[in-house]
């Protein structure tokens, strides 16, 4: 569990505020997924759905990408986000159910979330690079890093590449 320990160091009152933030947070998100798509299958122009302002903007495309992670895992959460159920930060299989949550939101707002009152060792610059294109006929990374540090993710998805084409999520040039 050293892991968690962050999450599992705070208080059963500070951990049930988190669980009950990152469950209406997912709440939040799927049904403005389900909104768009109703309004998209109407013909509608998909609304801008006003995000809480203590986050940014969700990825659309990674709600749509981790909505079944969403729901399941704030399926989990349900008795504890409404009180019915008490939380206990010794409860490890709980305590991971509560931060996979919290890194799918970390994934959909692109930022990383943090509690009142913990220390997260993997408080260091996140680095997020995504490439969507139909074909790469040469070079093209998501992130490229020539002293990287921190947290590092790259996404690519390429229709085809062509022949010598390189489609690369992370390059890291200097690893000392």
């Amino acid at each position: 569990m050293t892991d968690l320990l962050p999450l599992a160091a705070l208080s059963a009152a500070a951990l049930t505020e988190g669980v009950r933030f990152l469950y209406d947070q997912a709440g939040e998100l799927l049904r403005a997924r389900r909104e768009r798509r109703a309004e998209q299958s109407a013909g509608d122009t998909p609304a801008v759905v006003a995000e809480p302002a203590v986050l940014p903007a969700a990825d659309p495309a990674a709600v749509e990408r981790f909505s079944a992670e969403l729901r399941a895992l704030r399926a989990d959460l349900h008795e504890v986000a409404s009180g019915v159920d008490e939380i206990d930060p010794a409860d490890e299989a709980l305590v991971r159910r509560v931060d996979a949550l919290r890194r799918v939101l970390e994934a959909v707002y692109g930022i990383a979330v943090t509690f009142d009152g913990e220390t997260r060792p993997d408080d260091v610059p996140r680095t997020h690079g995504r490439i969507d294109v139909d074909a790469v006929a040469g070079y093209v990374a998501a992130v490229r890093a020539d002293r990287p540090s921190g947290w590092i993710k790259g996404d690519v998805r390429a229709g085809r590449v062509e022949a010598g084409g390189e489609a690369i999520g992370v390059d890291l040039r200097d690893q000392r």
